[in-house]
């Protein structure tokens, strides 16, 4: 009783903090009472391209790219901005960054493949990652990308045995971690002098030169506090190099991280309260998330002013960003197959799930009705997919409009680990589409059920 009746209340008000509306995101609201993207409706592009459906906004895409280039340029020191392609790695979406001036950050022989299949030249390629095949460092290596980071010790001998076979030099980075970064199968820790050591055992290497350091935040960095702590640590670390190796790098990598405003990770708390009680989750305040500019200028400043201090120039700046590029610049359009009232909870069953969506479980992500967008948010629903587990519910409580099948649903802010992270468990994955002035480009078709068995030997 008490919990129908705390459901109850919770499903009666909605949250404290304003939600996010569709205009945000670009997003308008037709005279058909449907979204719209530059005038495409949303409903009428899953109806032509099949549902489930990714869009990408193009016009949202170059203008979060073009901030990090303006922003990186207006800086006192060299600093060249890398696409992270593990984040969202659609060949479209990223020939449209390459076309501006990104480089390709890579962690893997796919990814380097790909980023020279599009065409990025190998001074424009930096490689990272836990896992490097020798193939993929004989292609790097001989193919003299600007940067290869060893991701841990035990790396180095395999780096410069490929360096000796091939007849040359490695330029290598070291990646570290530091109080605040990620460990874990992640770089070498600099306390304790670990970090230390491998950079002294890389610089004694002949096949190896030891050119710069890689660090990588992690998570999502909404503040500048939580920034410029990640970014003093690193700096402490160079410092040490150079007093007890006399090592000056030219490249300083400190990866990505900046989260996506309006994109932000749920506590175990909210996700029991909205599982439960369905309680509303409260939305970011982009307002108050570290801006593009502040995130490059915070750290470029920082490294600035550092050297500066201590009368040395500075190494070059390479940031890797991707969530914070892409994530508000692409949306996953799902359908309402069936509606089912379980007790007291409504469910909206759709065609996209955790194959699609794994993410919705554990960040808030935005969702709204794209065939009702102006009709009030008057029910709570459970969201589920079509995937036969009970794991595969996206939103414990959703407030929407009344639907009915067919309607058209649309989660934002699908541009981050959505593509990546799909599966094509007992369903093919879905087309992505770009939406360009107006215009509709494909930029991947739909799998079909041939595609699944592409790769299958024939059984007799």
């Amino acid at each position: 009783m008490v919990k129908r009746g705390l459901r109850a209340a919770f499903q009666a008000t909605a949250a404290d903090s304003a939600r996010l509306e569709p205009e945000y995101w670009g997003l308008e609201r037709n005279g058909s009472g449907e979204l719209s993207l530059e005038g495409q409706s949303l409903p009428a592009l899953a109806a032509q391209f099949g549902s489930p459906l990714h869009v990408v906004s193009t016009a949202r895409l170059r203008q979060n790219a073009q901030r990090f280039l303006d922003a990186a340029a207006q800086q006192p020191l060299p600093c060249g901005v890398y696409y992270s392609f593990k984040t969202n790695p659609v060949p479209g979406v990223i020939s449209e960054l390459q076309a501006l001036g990104f480089g390709a950050e890579v962690i893997s022989h796919y990814e380097l493949w790909l980023a020279r299949r599009l065409g990025f030249a190998p001074d424009r390629i930096v490689y990272n990652g836990p896992v490097k095949s020798e193939a993929s460092l004989r292609e790097a290596i001989g193919g003299g990308i600007l940067l290869l980071n060893v991701n841990h010790r035990e790396e180095l001998a395999q780096v410069s045995n490929v360096a000796r076979e091939l007849g040359v030099v490695a330029r290598i980075g070291v990646r570290v971690t530091v109080g605040s970064g990620w460990s874990g199968q992640f770089g070498t820790p600099v306390a304790g002098g670990l970090a230390l050591r491998v950079f002294e055992e890389a610089q004694a290497n002949d096949a190896l030169e030891v050119v710069g350091l890689h660090a990588h935040r992690g998570g999502m960095v909404r503040r500048e506090a939580e920034l410029a702590s990640f970014v003093e640590e690193t700096l402490r670390f160079t410092d040490e190099l150079r007093e007890r190796l006399g090592l000056e790098l030219s490249l300083l990598n400190l990866g990505g991280s900046l989260a996506s405003p309006s994109v932000r990770g749920l506590s175990a708390r909210e996700l029991r309260d909205n599982r439960t009680f369905a309680r509303d989750i409260a939305a970011p305040r982009p307002s108050e998330s570290l801006s593009i500019e502040g995130y490059v200028a915070g750290i470029c400043e920082r490294v600035a002013a550092h050297y500066q201090r201590l009368g040395r120039p500075a190494p070059r700046v390479l940031l890797e960003p991707g969530r914070s590029v892409t994530s508000d610049a692409q949306l996953l359009l799902a359908r309402v197959h069936s509606l089912k009232v379980d007790g007291e909870r409504a469910y909206a069953i759709l065609d996209a799930g955790i194959n699609l969506a794994e993410s919705c479980r554990s960040e808030y992500h935005e969702i709204f009705s794209a065939s009702r967008a102006r009709a009030p948010r008057s029910r709570v629903y459970a969201v589920a997919g079509p995937i036969c587990t009970p794991g595969d519910t996206l939103f414990w409580g959703a407030r929407l409009p009344e639907l009915t099948p067919g309607d058209s649903l649309v989660i934002m802010d699908a541009g981050a680990y959505f593509v990546p992270f799909s599966t094509s468990f007992s369903f093919p994955r879905p087309a992505i589409v770009a939406v360009d002035g107006g215009q509709v480009k494909v930029l991947r078709r739909a799998e079909t059920f041939e595609d699944q068995l592409a790769l299958d030997q024939a059984q007799s």
